[in-house]
């Protein structure tokens, strides 16, 4: 007895409106404006950021605690006792020699000879780097009586004698500025580049998708 052969499964029709295999996906469109704002405001965060990360770096240069005639005598200043402290003299000073006393111990602080170049603008010339120290309480009594002999300056160029001073201020560190010069590269940069990368691609995408309809 022969078999008849088998026949092929019933073919079914396609629902009407689906194409055969995958339904179509989803139409996308341009994105909306918003993230324009997004991008534009990461620029300008990032530069925000930079030039503050780049003013924190340099705060040491330019905040001062006190000033400090050379005139032998004892002078009490307050200094913050966040870090150490720098004391800097005039570049036509080549030693102020002080003398620094914590008032509250009467210990005398141990002055730190300086060994990188730093130099600072205040203003009213010049100074460099001399010594660092301890804060310790923060008050402080300080005497500077330049050594016989020593060289300090023209008198053309730090006028009356009563005017010569050191000042006292924040101690910058290599280590520090550094940091402080990379953390403001990558910062600010990074932010910067985020905001233009979503500012070309979304440009990109409203110049080749279509507007989305009105409902």
């Amino acid at each position: 007895m022969t078999t008849p052969p088998s026949q092929p499964p019933p073919s079914y029709p396609v629902p009407s409106g689906y194409p055969p295999g995958q339904p179509p996906r989803p139409q996308k469109y341009r994105p909306s404006w918003v993230w324009f704002l997004v991008g534009a405001g990461l620029i300008v965060v990032g530069g925000v950021a930079a030039v503050g990360l780049f003013i924190w770096t340099l705060a040491a240069f330019f905040t001062t605690d006190a000033r400090v005639p050379i005139d032998g005598r004892p002078h009490t200043v307050t200094v913050d006792t966040d870090g150490d402290r720098m004391l800097w003299r005039s570049d036509d000073v080549f030693d102020p020699g002080c003398r620094v006393v914590d008032t509250a111990t009467g210990e005398e602080i141990r002055l730190r000879p300086v060994t990188s170049q730093f130099t600072r603008d205040t203003g009213d010339g010049d100074f460099v780097a001399a010594y660092r120290f301890a804060p310790g309480s923060g008050e402080l009594e300080v005497t500077c009586n330049a050594t016989p002999g020593a060289n300090l300056g023209s008198e053309d160029r730090l006028g009356d004698p009563d005017d010569r001073q050191v000042v006292i201020g924040p101690a910058p560190t290599v280590g520090g500025f550094v940091g402080g010069l990379i953390a403001t590269v990558a910062v600010g940069g990074l932010l910067g580049l985020l905001g233009l990368a979503t500012l070309i691609v979304n440009g990109v995408l409203w110049a080749t998708r279509p507007a989305r309809p009105k409902s």
